[in-house]
């Protein structure tokens, strides 16, 4: 690592070192400007990609695609309408819906490694805070779906 007071260009390297000030030992994917760990059960990529750095983490539903329904999606929408701080999306391009959060930002100019902590740190605690918001927001409205239903139904039979 760097002083703390040198900006230098942020790298793969410097995010997982950055990292382990954290106890969190990331697998650096060598060849690529990747890394990854599991962080809350839930597996978390960290990437440079030229001018940002990004922060992802994925949850795999028990939903296919042929029994989705617009729940996660609508969930997913609620929660990037309130500040988590990270966008949240439903992935439906493989056999079952993916719910992603991500987080990027700015590293062009360089960070210091105090810099790099804090952002890290806020992005990371953000991505999981927004997976956490889509859980949520998925319950409550598959509960109100089925209370509408069952209002639905008992109307139909009075």
């Amino acid at each position: 690592m760097s002083s703390n007071t040198d900006i230098t260009p942020v790298t793969i390297q410097r995010v997982a070192d950055a990292m382990s000030g954290f106890d969190v030992q990331l697998d650096v994917h060598e060849g690529n400007d990747v890394a990854s760990a599991n962080l809350n059960g839930l597996p978390v990529t960290f990437a440079v990609l030229g001018s940002v750095a990004l922060v992802r983490a994925d949850t795999v539903t028990e939903q296919t695609l042929a029994d989705a329904d617009p729940t996660l999606y609508l969930a997913s929408n609620q929660v990037n309408c309130v500040s988590f701080g990270a966008r949240a999306s439903v992935m439906d391009r493989g056999e079952n819906l993916i719910v992603r959060t991500e987080r990027e930002f700015s590293i062009a100019a360089g960070l210091t490694d105090a810099q790099l902590s804090a952002t890290l740190r806020d992005a990371v605690d953000a991505v999981l805070a927004t997976q956490d918001g889509v859980k949520v927001a998925a319950e409550e409205l598959a509960e109100l779906r089925a209370a509408v239903e069952k209002q639905l139904d008992e109307h139909q039979n009075s």
